[in-house]
């Protein structure tokens, strides 16, 4: 009877320690799947390219919109009409006593060096939107930014404070990777993108990391703020109840359109889903984010959100911020979908435009080592260049009913596509050998080309590119580039 219980002892011990051996396999396996994809997701290449673009121009606009609304009222709101509330003398705001934002306390008694310094910060805001030199600008304009809200500290909101504390975020990430000029710049010319390349080759996964790592802790705040506000939110009476909604759109204070506020709040039913849809909403932010149909529904119910706030309530800086700060939640394709249609409906609208002729492109040539290669005017099959073999290029869109201009009108998106096209002109120029080598025209050796091709690879990793995009373009285009 002893031997049978310990045997059966025995045998359960021996059971539990397998179990939790299994569980303690399928844990680690898990974290390690975890790291590495974690690992692989914050240092083969930047995320939310385009939206962390939009995010900038969207800063910059929100800057030039609040200096423009302001500058009416600036010397009673920041100048030396505004003494009288104290802010002056007795600064609300400790940023006033720090020298780096000082400047605009120092200069809030002179009403010209007060509209000189306004001026300068709208054409500082201008070159943020624009994406002109942004790792210098950005900083500066940070700076400048913060000096002149907290002049007076009955005038700002949160929208402020979100914008400063993301444009420090800002600085350690490459927000002007897309939709910029100094993306252009870089991809103006090839020399200027090997340049590039080689300067950024060394330090690509540090980059990749900061970064990432800022697109991680934007969305923790934005999420931290979303669910603190509805966690406060569901302590109130009124959202409990489903009629918060109701209360500020019938004050004289926030309601800016009485009438449509009437219209909006005439069925009780709507008002209680939109409070209560908002509560649900922020609290679930984060959580939505991780599938794709709950992300799409979480967004398009929080960009209304703001847009309904800015709209109903006349707060378009504090929307305009928190929605230039969402951006970078929408997929880069996305973006670019959103791009080519915008280009699309432009270019239909500029054909029917009446008196207007849309002419095809004139034919031109590429000299090569075999003769010109006619382009536009005809559907381009074969290249006999000495060194290039390439399959059949399709029709130029000019010749198929496409209205088209030229390559930096009907594409502005030209100079980040720039990138992987010297990747591909390269890897044609220098066909690779058994050694790993190239070879030119004349069949001599480059011993230069493994560097070319390792420039070109990174050069193909600065682009997004796909093949479909190429596919697309004009053969003229196409050829141009190749040549």
């Amino acid at each position: 009877m002893t031997n049978a219980i310990t045997t059966t002892a025995q045998r359960t011990v021996g059971t539990i320690r397998s179990l939790v051996g299994q569980a303690l396999q399928i844990v680690l396996a898990v974290l390690t799947r975890g790291w590495g994809t974690a690992e692989h997701w914050l240092l083969d290449s930047k995320k939310a390219q385009y939206g962390i673009s939009v995010t900038r121009m969207l800063i910059g606009v929100h800057g030039m919109l609040i200096i423009a609304a302001n500058f009416s009222t600036r010397y009673y709101a920041f100048g030396a009409g505004s003494f009288w509330d104290g802010q002056h003398a007795y600064p609300g705001s400790d940023f006033a006593r720090i020298w780096v934002f000082s400047w605009f306390p120092f200069i809030g008694a002179s009403n010209g060096g007060l509209t000189f310094s306004l001026v300068a910060l709208f054409v500082l805001a201008l070159l943020v939107a624009l994406g002109w030199r942004t790792k210098f600008v950005l900083p500066v304009y940070g700076v400048f930014f913060v000096s002149w809200m907290e002049m007076n500290d009955l005038l700002s909101d949160q929208s402020d404070n979100m914008l400063r504390m993301v444009m420090i975020y800002m600085l350690f990430a490459d927000s002007s990777i897309r939709l910029s000029l100094d993306a252009r710049r870089r991809t103006r010319s090839h020399a200027a993108l090997r340049t590039y390349a080689h300067r950024v080759a060394a330090v690509r996964p540090y980059n990749n990391l900061l970064h990432n790592l800022v697109l991680v802790v934007m969305t923790l705040h934005v999420g931290f703020v979303y669910m603190s506000g509805a966690l406060y939110k569901a302590q109130g009476q009124t959202w409990a109840n489903g009629y918060a909604v109701y209360n500020p759109l019938h004050v004289d204070r926030f309601s800016t359109w009485p009438e449509l506020a009437d219209a909006v709040t005439s069925w009780g039913p709507a008002v209680v889903a939109i409070s209560w849809g908002t509560i649900i909403v922020q609290m679930m932010f984060l959580p939505m984010l991780i599938n794709r149909v709950t992300r799409i529904l979480a967004l398009l119910a929080i960009m209304g959100f703001h847009l309904g706030i800015g709209f109903f309530m006349g707060l378009p800086f504090f929307s305009l911020a928190m929605i230039a700060i969402d951006a970078i939640f929408i997929r880069d394709t996305t973006w670019k979908h959103l791009g080519r249609a915008v280009r699309s409906a432009w270019q239909s609208a500029v054909a029917s435009t009446p008196g207007r002729e849309v002419r095809p492109a004139a034919a031109t040539s590429v000299t090569s080592a075999s003769g010109p290669i006619p382009t536009g005017a005809a559907a381009v099959t074969t290249c006999t260049c000495a060194t290039h073999h390439h399959a059949a290029v399709q029709p130029d869109p000019a010749w198929v009913g496409a209205p088209t201009t030229s390559s930096k009108e009907s594409d502005p998106s030209a100079a980040e596509d720039a990138s992987a096209a010297l990747a591909q002109v390269e890897a044609v120029d220098r066909p690779a050998t058994p050694d790993g080598g190239g070879t030119t025209a004349s069949g001599t050796a480059r011993p230069e080309a493994r560097v070319g091709s390792d420039e070109a690879t990174g050069a193909q990793e600065a682009s997004d590119e796909t093949e479909s995009d190429r596919a697309s373009r004009p053969s003229s285009e196409l050829v141009t580039e190749h040549a």
